[in-house]
């Protein structure tokens, strides 16, 4: 966002963004002791909402919130609104707004996304970010602001700074890339990387920048300003603004506990305070980008996180016991459940009944007290009477696993559960964005405020999908576009021109697709639905 019409020349893409949720955003407050605004009734503003990708789908889910987004790209925000005046909502207003404009009138919001402009505007507009973060965020308000942090950020400044000297005396963005991309390309070639560090860091971020889109070099590598901060210096800016470090988007970050042991322990000898453990694991990761959250220093935290503080969270996670076996929790016997990224092994009881719960219901959340009945339930089925005492220790034994669980990323904890089906409804819907979005080209954004593709066959069902259809009203709709030449179904590579053979044949495949589309978490659960 350095200059005015950068954005307008080049489209920076927009697309949600899970981590910048304000559900995510209440989830941590509320792990540290804060009482965030209930989400169904909440303001929240973005700054650097581009075509509202990320706002869109907020406001689309919560209808009795009010939210505001506001670019500099008068482009970027008239396609927006085209999306905007397509669903017809009317608790989303997007501007087109200078952020150092902006003005004391919007009043107050309960949760402030910034992702991917703090580190691309001046000092000024950045210091204009942090002042608005505290004269408009509500009281017990979070504020949401991404970054290019260093030490990682020195290196690929290295990287930028070249780029952008072969590129200085060009003004088509166009050709800057391709110039660019091209000494990058010569220097990598030139350079051994055998027992050389420079010859081995232009290799890695040669590979690095290859696969990505123009739209996004042109606006990460070659903008007039990208300058990323220390997080000791970007804490120092905000503590100006009375701004106090609430956490992190991504809560397994803050805990020196994913570390080694013998690292863990030395983190805990150097750092006085948790300013300085942050920065101490950022040099030790060598970081080179942050989503920190941030609230008014007059907000008391507590970073104990007692069990009883999920106790009102909602559970979710597809973990899955490994190999897919087969096993009795009531038993003793050790058991490892997998989930890509994170391996959980436990004989406990509760939780192992527990985490089968949590992948019988996946994707939908479960709240933290039905769960504790229904993993209560597989271990002792049949009515049951449980005295007072023993029914706080089974909570307080199956939360404290589960914040572990909720730091190595095994659960998800949510302050507000996604509306998302885990089976097929009798009348499937997806959201209306999402319908919008499976009629051009490009991906689709699902109920967990994330990116998905779809397959071609996918994307013309998912179209129909407004939950006054039943499969076979699915079918005979596709099946008109059939018979008028706007589909063709092929079977053994020829296409099929009886109609009784494409209802068959449609009605097969579609019971592929359903599912399908209920695992990139895109239906709505039947209550909604229906």
């Amino acid at each position: 966002m350095s200059s005015p019409n950068a954005y307008d020349e080049v489209l920076y893409e927009s697309h949600p963004f899970a981590q910048t949720h304000p559900n995510r955003l209440a989830t941590i407050g509320k792990l540290f002791g804060m009482t965030p605004a209930p989400l169904n009734k909440c303001r929240v503003l973005e700054l650097g909402c581009s075509s509202g990708g990320n706002i869109l789908p907020l406001a689309e889910r919560y209808p009795d919130s009010e939210f505001v987004g506001i670019d500099a790209s008068a482009r970027q925000i008239a396609l927006g609104k085209e999306t905007l005046n397509a669903l017809q909502l009317k608790n989303l207003s997007l501007l087109h707004e200078d952020i150092l404009k902006f003005s004391k009138h919007y009043g107050q919001f309960d949760y402030i996304i910034t992702h991917g402009v703090f580190s691309w505007v001046p000092a000024n507009v950045q210091d204009a970010i942090l002042r608005i973060c505290q004269e408009h965020l509500s009281p017990n308000g979070i504020a949401y602001i991404s970054y290019n942090t260093n030490p990682g950020w020195r290196l690929r400044g290295m990287i930028r700074d070249i780029m952008t000297y072969r590129a200085r005396n060009i003004s088509n963005p166009a050709e800057k890339l391709r110039e660019s991309r091209a000494l990058l390309d010569f220097l990598a070639e030139s350079v051994s990387t055998k027992n050389n560090a420079y010859g081995i860091l232009l290799a890695d971020e040669v590979n690095h920048i290859r696969p990505k889109q123009d739209w996004y070099l042109i606006h990460e590598y070659l903008e007039e300003v990208n300058e990323p901060d220390y997080f000791h210096q970007f804490m120092d800016r905000a503590h100006s603004h009375q701004l106090q470090y609430l956490g992190e988007a991504d809560y397994s970050t803050m805990l020196a506990s994913n570390f080694p042991p013998e690292v863990e322990a030395t983190l805990k000898k150097l750092a006085n305070d948790i300013i300085e453990t942050e920065q101490y694991m950022d040099l030790v990761r060598n970081r080179l980008f942050r989503q920190t959250l941030l609230c008014h220093k007059s907000a008391v935290l507590d970073r104990t996180i007692p069990a009883e503080r999920i106790f009102d969270l909602y559970v979710a996670s597809s973990s899955e016991a490994e190999g897919g076996k087969d096993f009795d929790p009531r038993s003793w016997d050790p058991v490892t459940f997998k989930r890509p990224g994170s391996t959980l092994t436990t004989k406990e009881p509760l939780l192992k009944a527990a985490m089968l719960e949590l992948r019988a219901a996946w994707p939908r959340p479960i709240q933290f007290r039905e769960l504790l009945s229904a993993a209560r339930g597989r271990l002792h089925p049949g009515s049951q009477v449980i005295d007072a005492e023993r029914a706080a220790n089974d909570a307080k034994n199956l939360a404290r696993p589960l914040l572990r669980c909720y730091a190595t990323t095994h659960v998800d904890l949510h302050a507000d559960p996604p509306d998302v089906a885990s089976v097929v409804p009798e009348l499937p819907a997806i959201s209306r964005l999402a319908q919008l979005q499976a009629s051009q080209p490009g991906a689709v954004t699902n109920l967990q405020h994330e990116v998905v593709q779809l397959g071609d066959f996918e994307r013309q069902v998912a179209k129909l999908l407004d939950g006054t259809r039943d499969r076979q009203a699915v079918i005979e709709t596709l099946a008109k576009l059939v018979a008028d030449k706007t589909l063709v179904v092929h079977e053994k590579g020829k296409p099929v021109t009886d109609m009784d053979q494409i209802r068959v044949i449609l009605s097969k495949v579609l019971e592929d697709a359903l599912p399908a589309l209920a695992r990139k978490h895109l239906l709505l659960p039947a209550k909604v639905a229906e």
